[in-house]
């Protein structure tokens, strides 16, 4: 092989290694690169809920933040939070891990922690919705164009049972009141809505922060601490990979 083939191919295996939004025009993303976005990603975290007894708020979520439903606006929860068409939960349920949404494990629940906010999960759910055309679609433009105003975090995974017990706006408030989003040396975020999307069999729960404190790369980690209905979520993000050409996407 020449010194010109050795290159090329050193080139091609860099490439080919390289993270999927880093590399490639987000239309072009396969389906596969599309699971890999909203399941298995800096943006998308697969973890564990842990079952017990809802008989107390996680450390620091003694507020008692008043809770309201998305609004249509496309930086609400909800809006932020759909895939194609607007009217279903971006990406799959955690059976990604072999399982149904509900199948206990000993340790836990299988859940995916996602940042639909983040400049790639919206990406993806355009793409999902209007395939190759996204780059020249004027809905997905304009959707993507807007900075949102709240971060977004969604919990997927969980059976409707263990989310509200059907108690509805209730269980929304009792959410908001055990949820936190934590920066080392901060204050914790507290939430200012939340809000449920059936998804099969399972409920993504949105759940919305304010951008008033800025999460800078600097902080090196952000974790989500959140109390839903008898189960404890705990996840947290490294900053420094949530990173899309040098800028953070959050």
């Amino acid at each position: 092989m020449n010194h010109l083939a050795l290159f090329a191919a050193l080139a091609s295996a860099v490439l080919s290694a390289a993270d999927v939004w880093e590399v490639k025009p987000f239309q072009d993303w396969t389906d596969k690169d599309l699971r890999k976005v909203v399941n298995n990603s800096p943006w998308a975290r697969q973890t564990l809920a842990v079952l017990g007894n809802a008989t107390s708020n996680p450390p620091g979520t003694n507020a008692q933040p008043t809770v309201s439903d998305a609004s249509s606006n496309d930086t609400s929860v909800t809006s932020a939070g759909r895939g194609a068409g607007g009217t279903e939960p971006m990406g799959g349920t955690p059976r990604d891990f072999g399982r149904g949404p509900e199948a206990v494990q000993p340790s836990g629940i299988p859940v995916i922690i996602r940042w639909h906010s983040a400049l790639p999960l919206r990406q993806a759910q355009m793409r999902g919705k209007y395939g190759k055309e996204a780059a020249t679609s004027p809905e997905a433009q304009r959707f993507l164009a807007q900075d949102p105003a709240i971060y977004v975090v969604g919990v997927a995974g969980l059976g409707g049972s263990i989310v509200s017990a059907g108690a509805g706006d209730q269980a929304k408030q009792n959410i908001a009141q055990k949820t936190t989003l934590r920066v080392k040396g901060k204050d914790p975020l507290r939430p200012i809505a939340v809000d449920f999307v059936p998804n099969g069999s399972a409920v993504d729960v949105l759940i919305g922060f304010p951008r008033a404190m800025p999460i800078k790369l600097e902080d090196q980690e952000v974790e989500l601490v959140s109390q839903i209905g008898s189960a404890t979520v705990r996840c947290r993000f490294r900053l420094k990979e949530m990173v899309v050409r040098g800028k953070r996407e959050l």
